[in-house]
């Protein structure tokens, strides 16, 4: 199987995986042919990328750190935890809420470690309406998966995640037609986006149900290690590592998932974005923790070498993520379907992904 987008389905293509609508219900499941009538209702239902089985993908197998399924299901309860926080009287979450959201973290905790070997591909099915709630899902699984290998205890782990799932709640406060814009904010506009940490905690602050590390998280995560973060641009010794974890795991999601105002930045390019921060705003640290779980070109991935060769990931390797092993399928130099392993030919590099 491989990630495709449904702008380059090939003919005769089935589908890999089952897909889901935001409540994690199952929309179509894996096998069905990919017509033209079944492409435009996923085009029509804001799914961009789905898993599909053709004949330069066969044998290749892809298996999530958290399934397409259960991420749906959670990200629809987060957003319904959000927004019953906005409607109620005093504006902050219940004890029902606060009891789900630890339940919610204690499942993606245990998923993630039942898959102990696998790593995080920085694949986004769900459509861009749900945006906010599935960014806050994967910034909670990137978060805890940083934090366990971090060394953090498990109740601490728990703590960070819980705060990683609800760091945007203060979107609930802002204005949808500024959430939604396609087009860069205005001063004022951006200014508005910027309260959204402070409406969060002013929604939880005065909780005694919700500990002082994820009342931090939701307050603090755009903060950088410069003093250039908002909303109090505290510098670095007042922004602990669990902190600098969530910072992180959130901008790598921002950056490498589709917005309505701009298009994905691949994983390489991504993590080469952050590494450069780590000079002023982010912690090198952190970021070397980071990215021991990020999958850069998962199984699946149609990649471009540089002396063109065009080819299919089919294995990666956790300790070199930047050279995987490949199958050819058009190349002056190799032979169609031949197997390379990168790590055997350090001439060659990745230039480029196709989805």
């Amino acid at each position: 199987m491989r990630i495709c987008s449904i702008e380059n389905i090939p003919q005769h293509a089935k589908l890999a995986k089952p897909i889901y609508d935001i409540k994690g219900l199952m929309l179509l499941n894996k096998g069905i042919d990919l017509t033209d009538s079944l492409i435009n209702r996923l085009r029509l239902s804001n799914i961009f990328f789905i898993y599909i089985e053709d004949k330069i993908s066969e044998g290749i197998e892809i298996d999530s750190i958290v399934d397409d399924q259960m991420k749906a299901s959670i990200a629809f309860s987060i957003k319904e935890i959000m927004n019953s926080g906005n409607t109620s009287n005093k504006g902050i979450m219940s004890m029902k809420s606060i009891k789900s959201i630890e339940n919610i973290v204690d499942d993606i905790i245990n998923e993630i470690k039942s898959k102990d070997k696998l790593s995080y591909m920085a694949i986004e099915l769900m459509g861009t309406d749900m945006n906010t709630y599935s960014h806050s899902v994967n910034v909670a699984i990137l978060s805890i998966l940083t934090s366990n290998e971090y060394g953090y205890p498990k109740d601490t782990v728990k703590k960070i995640g819980f705060g990683a799932l609800l760091h945007d709640i203060g979107k609930v406060k802002v204005e949808s037609c500024i959430l939604q814009k396609s087009t860069p904010f205005n001063d004022s506009e951006w200014k508005e986006m910027m309260n959204h940490s402070k409406y969060g905690y002013d929604m939880i602050r005065s909780d005694p149900n919700i500990s002082a590390i994820s009342k931090s998280i939701i307050l603090n995560h755009h903060e950088k290690l410069d003093g250039s973060g908002y909303p109090n641009n505290l510098k670095a010794d007042k922004l602990p590592p669990f902190l600098r974890i969530v910072t992180t795991s959130d901008m790598f999601d921002a950056i490498t998932t589709d917005r309505v105002y701009r298009k994905r930045i691949p994983v390489n390019t991504a993590l080469e974005i952050l590494m450069s921060e780590c000079t002023y705003k982010l912690d090198s640290d952190i970021y070397k923790t980071f990215i021991k779980n990020i999958i850069v070109f998962p199984p699946g991935t149609l990649v471009i070498l540089n002396e063109g060769t065009m080819a299919i990931v089919t294995e990666y390797d956790k300790a070199n993520p930047s050279r995987p092993k490949i199958r050819v399928i058009s190349s002056e130099n190799f032979s169609e379907e031949e197997e390379i392993d990168l790590m055997n030919h350090r001439n060659l590099v990745i230039n480029d992904t196709i989805l």
